[in-house]
């Protein structure tokens, strides 16, 4: 133990407690009953926020993170010794966080499953050959030749009747962008007004470009439903832009091919799956305040440190 402290607290070691296992479960720091391992102490050192770390290699800065580590554990054992452990809002704040931490393990336990998934997806089902790139450029030769880039305004509504009536506003004379602002379902649009772009085709959703590229500047739309809603569009800039070659094209080209295979088959399992899906239960949708524990944990942070 004395050996690890003395090249723990050297200003010369590169980092602390350099010369120590990560699993010494040597006891350096007790308060009561509660005992703090070389290894736990080694952790919390490693979690330490990077804009510290240099100063976390000077005496100095090694003595105050212990005598940190120190504050914190006196505050806890304090806290148990008390009985705030035995108090219902204690045991509902754990609870509280026990079950969000389930939801974040199971959460990355499917990520971790997409990831393998896709990968190997990618490999089987959605390769592009190079003389597939090379067919896509020359059916889409126009795009490429002359290429263009739109920016647009859109009122993003979740029914058709909604829509309906929103479009007969803007026949009527309504404000395109207040329009957009005071009923559009699409926050980050909405808030520009309904504005989106710059944007080239393949860089939005092929329903809302197969509207948006005819239409003349100024236009209004009819309403164009997509898998996010029904749309009502009109065009504000269309600019030509340089002619794009094939070799500069073909990345791009590549992952939108991916993306549209991808597309296939992701409709295709649906079907295999027999998938059902309710929208009506968007309306019941509430947001939550943060969790009790979160915040606690943060707030029992900010005392100690003061």
């Amino acid at each position: 133990m004395r050996k690890c402290l003395v090249i723990g607290m050297s200003v010369l070691a590169v980092s602390i407690f350099a010369g120590c296992s990560k699993g010494d479960k040597t006891v350096v720091l007790q308060v009561g009953k509660d005992k703090t391992s070389f290894s736990t102490l080694q952790r919390r050192f490693n979690e330490a926020p990077a804009t510290l770390q240099s100063y976390l290699t000077t005496e100095s800065g090694r003595k105050q993170f212990m005598d940190l580590i120190l504050r914190e554990r006196v505050v806890v054992e304090a806290s148990k010794q008390a009985g705030y452990d035995k108090t219902n809002e204690y045991k509902q704040a754990v609870k509280s966080f026990d079950e969000e931490q389930a939801k974040q393990a199971q959460e990355y336990k499917e990520n971790i499953l997409v990831e393998l998934f896709v990968k190997d997806l990618q490999k089987k089902n959605l390769n592009v050959t190079e003389d597939e790139i090379k067919k896509y450029y020359d059916d889409h030769a126009s795009d490429y030749k002359r290429p263009l880039e739109i920016k647009a305004r859109h009122i993003l509504l979740p029914t058709r009747e909604a829509a309906e009536q929103a479009l007969e506003k803007l026949k009527h004379g309504a404000d395109f962008a207040k329009l957009a602002k005071e009923i559009s379902i699409d926050p980050i649009s909405a808030a520009r007004g309904g504005e989106i772009g710059p944007f080239m085709r393949g860089d939005l959703i092929p329903e809302f470009e197969k509207t948006v590229f005819p239409m003349k500047i100024g236009e209004i739309s009819p309403v164009t439903e997509t898998q996010f809603g029904y749309h009502i569009i009109t065009k504000i800039s269309e600019k030509v832009l340089p002619a794009r070659s094939f070799e500069d094209s073909k990345e791009e080209i590549k992952k939108l091919m991916e993306k549209s295979k991808f597309d296939a088959w992701l409709d295709m399992t649906k079907t295999k799956f027999g998938t059902k899906i309710d929208y009506s239960v968007l309306s019941k949708l509430v947001v939550q305040a943060p969790q009790l524990a979160t915040r606690g944990q943060g707030d029992i942070k900010k005392v100690i440190k003061r």
